[in-house]
């Protein structure tokens, strides 16, 4: 049995998906986070099916990139595929968020970057691009989102469907998940009101800021409160 601490892969993915559904990201039992395993760049510890607030580390499993089983409990599904395509293409890419969170999955009809009208939106500058089913390939594809991605761009919104983020960090790329949550609605919402987004030159400035300060504090900020509301998750640490 797998002895579990808080550094460990499958113990800082299940947080991150606790964390996903304490800030508005659940997805139903769809949705899924990696991170490529620190041993080995061929491998990842990716989540199952089923409820983010229901994630456990021990229901995280280690797989090869071409999906074999190196540790675990249950066979990957075909639907993570798209994270090890990813981890392929993009060597920097150290953590993959898939969610299909309310506001999301609601914006993601537009086919149009999210806009700028609202401080969180700062960490999207310069990093979205779109995918869109073709009806034959999977509606995530993973080579497809790769090339749509290129060589530097962190998020890409799927057409009817959700997002996906993939990151440096796990922390990187949780957190960044809950703020296109947040800027996907007050993008709907600004535009009901005919509202008007942030001038271009003052989301740089905050970005940087952003970067610096609101990534790290905030998964700080959500990791505490687990402690307090999801006991269960700790529950399974060694000692």
């Amino acid at each position: 049995m797998t002895t579990f601490t808080e550094d460990h892969p499958a113990f800082r993915v299940a947080a991150a998906r606790r964390i996903l559904a304490r800030e508005g990201c659940e997805s139903r039992v769809a949705g899924h986070v990696s991170v490529r395993a620190p041993d080995r760049a061929d491998a990842m510890w990716v989540s199952p099916f089923g409820y983010f607030d229901e994630t456990l580390p021990s229901h995280v499993i280690k797989t090869t990139l071409d999906l074999d089983l190196l540790e675990g409990d249950w066979e990957a599904s075909p639907a993570v595929q798209f994270h090890a395509d990813l981890y392929a293409a993009r060597p920097d890419v150290q953590s993959v968020v898939h969610t299909h969170s309310h506001w999301v999955e609601v914006y993601s009809c537009a086919a149009t970057d999210v806009g700028y009208y609202s401080a969180d939106s700062c960490l999207f500058h310069d990093e979205q691009v779109h995918y869109a089913d073709d009806g034959i390939s999977p509606p995530v594809h993973g080579p497809a989102m790769a090339a749509a991605l290129g060589a530097d761009r962190t998020v890409c919104i799927a057409a009817n469907h959700g997002a996906v983020i993939v990151e440096t960090t796990l922390e990187r790329a949780t957190v960044k998940a809950i703020a296109l949550e947040t800027s996907c609605r007050a993008h709907v919402e600004a535009q009901l009101i005919s509202g008007k987004e942030m001038p271009v030159a003052e989301i740089v400035r905050l970005k940087s800021a952003y970067e610096q300060y609101f990534i790290p504090m905030m998964w700080d900020a959500t990791y505490r409160r687990l402690r307090r509301s999801d006991p269960d998750l700790f529950a399974e640490l060694d000692g």
